[in-house]
């Protein structure tokens, strides 16, 4: 894990040097997600979010299951029940 420094400017804007946002591919307007984690500022790409939350929601998923196959037939069930009361 490489360490460099940043410095916080009078608007409280860190830039990161080139090198990383190249290793990172982050380009103008590129967006992250921060969290404050203890006493430490932690900066995620929104594609590793997205890779860490499909990771730990699918846990949860059975072998074969499809959870957007079940919540259209979830719908399609409320629709249908909806529909009987008219």
């Amino acid at each position: 894990m490489e360490r460099f420094t940043v410095k916080v400017d009078g608007s409280g804007r860190i830039l990161l040097p080139a090198k990383v946002r190249k290793q990172l591919k982050l380009g103008q307007g590129s967006k992250l997600i921060a969290r404050v984690d203890k006493e430490q500022l932690v900066l995620t790409s929104r594609e590793q979010a997205l890779r860490e939350a499909q990771a730990y929601f699918s846990k949860f998923r059975r072998k074969g299951e499809l959870w957007s196959e079940e919540l259209i037939r979830e719908r399609r069930e409320e629709t249908r029940r909806e529909c009987e009361g008219y």
